[in-house]
């Protein structure tokens, strides 16, 4: 018992050893760090190591006291350091990786003093570095731009592990190689403003303390900020990136402006954090650019913004608004919004009237009903009804497409289940549904539908009723009725076409869906009736009689097309008038009433020595006419802001 308790005494102790040991000795915690003297400056000057070919000069893991209070030093580490670079006929490298400098670092005082003026540049630069920046120079002075003079480094710089403690100032210089910037400490201000990196540059997980600030910068290479700590304020206004651009699992903590930048290839923005204000207006994304699982905590603004790939808002999360206004997206471009997440009251997305719905795109239906309804929720109560039904014409189109998936599925022990065929049936719906009036989003393309089906029953019922017989005794309608009624005819089809091209979808499979209605059936029985003969009474007399008591635009929307039988109704009824020059207008009125439950005329059929399939024909049209209605007033509903607006709040 004793010697336990003895054990476990020395056990203690010995982690309070190993503890206090470890507190104490500053080599476990970071690299041993000699200071940096003029003598070991100019050691290091002396002896410049090779690394991947190029000669570098290497102060890496040195304390280098900056600071006002050690001005002497600092005077003469920039000149000795400048003067050896700007003797060397080649490049050379710097290497201040696991350094800590301390005070503020002056770029413009360590790199090759270069004018930007093509007959001024020095003679140490090679050609093909003469050639690189002078690219610079035509590129910013077309674009209006004019910077005197730059610093130029001409070797690559290693910052890996370097803690700043002061002001960074890298603004007007020209990296001609890659600038390998991994795992930095900006303890303060950051200033990379109209600087030229011309080469790859890496970023990866650095920490910007306070204001970071690459305005007006150039981008030649890829540009990699992976896992990068933005907890002051962020300047990319004016920036441009040639090459892909790489900010993901970045974590921005204040204000980000991005304004009028230029992204010529992809980016990415994936699993990004932003917890203010973000501000990307005026910006050019001519490749794909994504922002998956990104968090927007406050607004951002994409506001004139243009895109010509895809912008991916895959899984993205929003607490405040997103605002697209009087963005463009091209043929090419898109938002795409699986997994789009509205997690906040104020999340909401703001773009222009008509067109943002346009450029939503989703690939599936599957695991998006809840974000798609959040979308039309959205832009229905900012009253953005053509959005809302955009993005619900989407919705129904993916519905289309997972139903037909299931369709495929034509094994036997599927194709007898009952499951397959309400599949089928429901497929034809839908399809009727976006082909005839865009789900209900197309008022235009459903009055396209109705003018010309009005059209088409009215010519023929015309067709029927005064072409009766030519032989022995001719019953035909007079040249001016056939001149008004074709003409006529070709002016309402051509206004019912111009509707449906211009609205629809596939305007040749609406075409084909309201032919496969109109056509198969009407035309049977029109040359049906045609076949058979008419030998019947009252052949001089027209099909169709009217009642003569009221002239008046009238709502029939519970009558039916066959004349009553009550004898002191029937009074009232007579013939239409054949003689009459008008009396083309009469079938028209027929079909509007037939068709739309409205007109001027009751007009109706008789119900004596009528052949059957003049009386299935009308009642066909009757039949289509009520499905007709109910599609209108459905239509109608989902395209006036306000109307039934209920049934999108639930």
């Amino acid at each position: 018992m004793f010697l336990a308790a003895k054990w476990c005494k020395c056990l203690v102790l010995a982690v309070l050893m190993a503890i206090a040991f470890w507190g104490s000795s500053p080599s476990w915690a970071a690299p041993e760090r000699a200071s940096l003297t003029l003598q070991v400056l100019q050691e290091r000057l002396n002896s410049p190591v090779t690394r991947e070919g190029i000669t570098t000069l290497d102060l890496s893991q040195l304390s280098i006291d900056l600071s006002g209070n050690n001005a002497e030093f600092r005077d003469q580490f920039y000149q000795q350091i400048q003067a050896y670079l700007n003797r060397s006929k080649q490049p050379v490298g710097l290497d201040f990786s696991q350094s800590q400098i301390q005070g503020d670092i002056n770029a413009s005082r360590l790199g090759l003093p270069t004018p930007l003026s093509k007959g001024a540049l020095p003679v140490l630069l090679t050609a093909a570095e003469q050639q690189q920046i002078e690219q610079d120079i035509q590129f910013f002075s077309q674009a209006g731009e004019q910077i005197k003079t730059i610093a130029v480094f001409r070797g690559p710089l290693k910052l890996q592990g370097t803690n700043f403690l002061g002001n960074v100032d890298f603004s007007k210089s020209f990296f001609l190689q890659r600038l390998e910037i991994t795992d930095a400490n900006f303890e303060q201000n950051s200033n990379w403003s109209e600087s030229r990196f011309g080469r790859s540059t890496d970023f990866t997980r650095s920490v910007f303390n306070k204001e970071t600030n690459f305005y007006g910068s150039h981008f030649f290479g890829p540009a990699r900020f992976r896992e990068i700590q933005f907890r002051g304020l962020v300047k990319f206004i004016r920036c441009r990136f040639e090459d892909e651009a790489t900010f993901s699992q970045s974590d921005f903590s204040q204000l980000a402006d991005w304004n009028r930048c230029q992204w010529l290839k992809s980016v990415n923005f994936s699993q990004s954090r932003w917890r203010d204000r973000t501000l990307f207006s005026d910006n050019k994304f001519n490749d794909y650019t994504s922002f998956k699982n990104a968090t927007f905590e406050k607004v951002v603004a994409f506001r004139t913004s243009q895109f010509k790939g895809i912008l991916d808002f895959q899984d993205v999360k929003l607490l405040d608004q997103v605002d697209f206004s009087d963005a463009v997206f091209t043929e090419n471009g898109s938002l795409n919004i699986p997994g789009l997440a509205f997690d906040s009251d104020r999340a909401k997305i703001l773009g222009d009237r008509g067109i943002i719905g346009g450029a939503i795109s989703l690939p599936s239906l599957e695991g998006n009903d809840t974000v798609l309804r959040n979308l039309i929720k959205n832009f229905r109560r900012q009253e953005q009804i053509p959005d809302a039904n955009k993005v619900e014409y989407k919705m129904q189109e993916l519905r289309l497409r997972q139903i037909g998936d299931r369709l495929k599925d034509v094994s036997p022990e599927r194709i007898f289940l009952l499951g397959w065929f309400g599949d089928l049936l429901r497929w034809m719906f839908l399809n009727l549904l976006l082909l005839l009036s865009g789900y209900g989003t197309q008022f235009n393309l459903l009055l396209g539908n109705g003018l010309i089906a009005i059209a088409y029953f009215g010519f023929l019922f015309w067709l029927i009723d005064r072409w009766r017989k030519v032989i022995p005794k001719p019953v035909l309608p007079t040249k001016a009725d056939m001149v008004y009624m074709g003409s006529s005819l070709v002016v309402l089809t051509n206004l019912g076409l111009f509707n449906i091209l211009r609205t629809a979808q596939y305007p040749l499979i609406s075409l084909g869906c309201l032919s496969l209605i109109l056509l198969p059936l009407p035309l049977f029985c029109v040359i049906r009736l045609y076949q058979k003969g008419r030998y019947h009474n009252l052949m001089n007399v027209s099909y169709f009689v009217w009642e003569g008591t009221l002239r008046q635009l009238r709502l029939l929307i519970v009558r039916l097309p066959v004349i009553p039988d009550y004898p002191m109704f029937r009074e009232r009824y007579t013939y239409i008038p054949w003689e009459k020059t008008w009396n083309w207008l009469n079938y028209y009125d027929f079909s509007l009433n037939n068709f739309l439950k409205i007109g001027f005329n009751d007009i109706r059929m008789r119900d004596t020595e009528l052949p059957p399939l003049v009386s299935a024909l009308v009642w066909y049209q009757w039949g289509l006419g009520i499905l007709y209605i109910a599609l209108l007033f459905w239509t109608l509903s989902r395209t006036i802001p306000g109307l039934n607006l209920l049934i999108y709040l639930k």
